[in-house]
């Protein structure tokens, strides 16, 4: 049963994370936390992930936080949290989202309903498809909480503008599939059945580049939020005279002269 909670699936350098709780609305436990954690740091590794989808199961994309977890003390919820896999990722200027900090594209397929930190994670995500039965609710203030992970508060504005952040903050108002996209919250909305189709194609668009430009293109664009040009137009000329020198860099050069697709090796 813990397995199932979390379902991750490789294929074709593509890794497919699914929220598998759907007779709770795919509500999250401090053990799926963790369960998560471990996928993410998962993906961040294998070199074959070249893109992530995050999915849930069920009619639901995520019903945020399960309830149940605050009928515990902070120090009984710590005691009882199982430990994540200790493997050492390698140093990332990127923001500490957990779905942000995945240096390869990331893609939230809002299957239904994404509430609490369930709307959270869409905008730690670098792109939003969103299913017709999809809504968006940063339901905390009705609760009289603030958004748990904070990255509503910080990254919501950059998407869809401080006013439309903070409106949808402020009030808790759920939002429709039709609704995003029109404050420009989601790219594409779509009929269920094709939501997982979408993912996939826009994954694949993304495959094109090579993986370590991408990498460098994430850490700059995200970077942007918090270096001041200055350091952001040192951090770019570091990354711009490394790209030169990898094998990719070498062989994007290679296969234009040549009039050919490019093999990448993400090295």
């Amino acid at each position: 049963m813990t397995e199932s909670l979390v379902i991750l699936k490789k294929e074709s350098g593509i890794g497919t994370i699914t929220i598998n709780r759907p007779e709770k609305m795919n509500a999250v436990t401090d053990e799926m936390q963790v369960m998560l954690t471990d996928i993410a740091v998962d993906v961040t590794l294998d070199d074959e992930v070249r893109v992530v989808i995050l999915t849930g199961a069920g009619r639901a994309f995520c019903g945020g936080t399960d309830v149940s977890v605050f009928s515990r003390s902070p120090e009984e919820r710590e005691a009882a949290r199982p430990s994540p896999t200790p493997r050492q990722l390698p140093e990332n200027p990127l923001p500490g989202w957990r779905w942000t900090r995945i240096p390869k594209p990331v893609i939230a397929a809002v299957n239904g309903p994404a509430v609490g930190m369930g709307a959270e994670w869409t905008v730690q995500c670098d792109f939003r498809i969103a299913s017709e039965n999809a809504r968006f609710g940063w339901v905390f203030a009705q609760r009289g909480l603030v958004p748990d992970t904070g990255a509503g508060p910080y990254l919501l504005p950059f998407i869809v503008g401080m006013e439309k952040a903070l409106e949808l903050m402020y009030s808790g108002e759920i939002i429709d599939a039709q609704t995003a996209l029109k404050i420009g919250l989601v790219s594409k909305v779509v009929a269920p059945d094709q939501l997982m189709p979408a993912a996939l194609e826009l994954a694949q668009k993304l495959m094109r580049g090579a993986p370590l430009s991408i990498k460098g293109i994430k850490e700059l664009t995200y970077g942007a939020l918090q270096w001041p040009p200055e350091v952001h137009r040192q951090e770019t000329g570091k990354r711009f005279r490394a790209s030169t020198q990898t094998e990719d860099g070498r062989e994007g050069i290679r296969a234009f002269r040549e009039k050919r697709s490019p093999v990448w090796k993400g090295k």
